[in-house]
């Protein structure tokens, strides 16, 4: 006999299904349903690539040339792109490329809930807001222009309490999934960026926030990463706290050498900023400096922060350090620096 998730368990608690002795089997399938569901994320995004690029080509030039900090971070366009065009542009009568894709896989998914998830993507939102507490790999986020607080499922744990964070939610059963990404940026932003989109969208000539988000999506994007830039640019090294000389020292070394390196002055200060927060989190003794530019340098390139991709053996000779020394200190920075990395890492996507 099959039973409906919302339906009164067989037990004769009086408690629906899901509640009671589907509890443990929803915890056992959840992180299935999310894995199937995010792969065919991935099959929708082929699919728009393979089924509709013209159109796509099309939309992307006018929008490129209109959003001036999007177009200096080509790939946070492209991803801003997708979402917003896959979602929103219509490829025939009502049709977009989300609907008729859904309408073209359910029918072929094996498992029943999975089935209905993605059925459920056409009523996806979008939404701009504030992390408000982490759960595991689950986010409760407050939609700064309507209040309403959603329940996101991430695939992984990470503690992002009070960053701000925008993009695309798709239903997932009782939460939401983002589509494709969130973007989403520490907390110290929260404040500037609430501010801006709530002033666009008033001076928006639309009631409705998904419209607003519909027809501005990459104009928001757009203030989103202004906001960042800004902010990060204001940042003044000199007023950092260093507990001992030879922190300070090592952060003028990293600072002059990702200069020399070419990484562009808002990544030199990306690197320093976090050498600062390592150092209050672990106070290393350090003997060479070189021994955490390199490493520094290894963990950005690690997380997509920096275009470069060499070994660390070159990087260690540069520094005239032994891979190994390199390789060890980077997986020490690494456990202590991880969360600022996907932070940031999440910003530039």
């Amino acid at each position: 006999m099959s039973i409906g998730r919302n339906d009164p368990c067989l037990c004769g608690s009086g408690k629906k299904y899901k509640k009671c002795c589907g509890k443990t089997e929803g915890a056992a399938i959840t992180a299935v349903l999310v894995e199937e569901s995010s792969a065919i994320q991935r099959e929708l995004i082929d699919y728009a690539m393979e089924h509709h690029s013209a159109m796509l080509k099309k939309e992307f030039q006018p929008l490129l040339q209109l959003n001036e900090t999007l177009r200096q971070n080509e790939q946070v366009f492209l991803v801003t792109f997708e979402i917003w065009a896959i979602l929103t542009r219509t490829i025939k009568e009502n049709e977009t490329i989300l609907t008729e894709f859904v309408k073209r896989r359910v029918p072929s998914i094996s498992r029943q809930r999975t089935a209905e998830i993605v059925s459920s993507w056409i009523d996806y939102r979008f939404m701009a807001g504030v992390i408000e507490l982490c759960d595991g790999p689950r986010y409760q986020v407050r939609d700064i222009l309507t209040d309403e607080t959603y329940s996101i499922r991430a695939l992984r744990s990470v503690d992002l309490v009070g960053a701000f964070v925008t993009g695309a939610l798709l239903p997932h059963e009782e939460d939401h999934t983002f589509f494709m990404t969130d973007f989403h940026f520490e907390a110290a932003h929260a404040q500037a960026m609430t501010k801006a989109i709530g002033e666009m969208y008033k001076a928006s000539p639309f009631d409705d926030t998904q419209d607003f988000f519909t027809h501005d999506f990459a104009t928001v994007m757009d203030t989103l990463f202004a906001v960042y830039e800004k902010g990060h640019a204001a940042v003044d090294l000199t007023t950092l706290v260093w507990t001992k000389e030879a922190h300070r020292e090592t952060a003028e070394h990293i600072e002059s050498s990702f200069e020399q390196e070419q990484f562009g002055q808002p990544v030199a200060q990306m690197a320093v900023l976090l050498w600062n927060y390592y150092c209050a989190k672990e106070d290393p003794a350090v003997r060479k400096p070189e021994v955490f530019t390199a490493a520094l340098i290894g963990l950005l390139q690690a997380h997509g922060l920096i275009e470069t991709k060499e070994s660390k053996a070159a990087i260690a000779g540069r520094y005239a350090i032994s891979a190994s020394t390199l390789s060890k200190r980077q997986k020490e920075m690494e456990v202590v620096l991880e969360e600022k990395l996907l932070t940031a890492g999440s910003g530039q996507k």
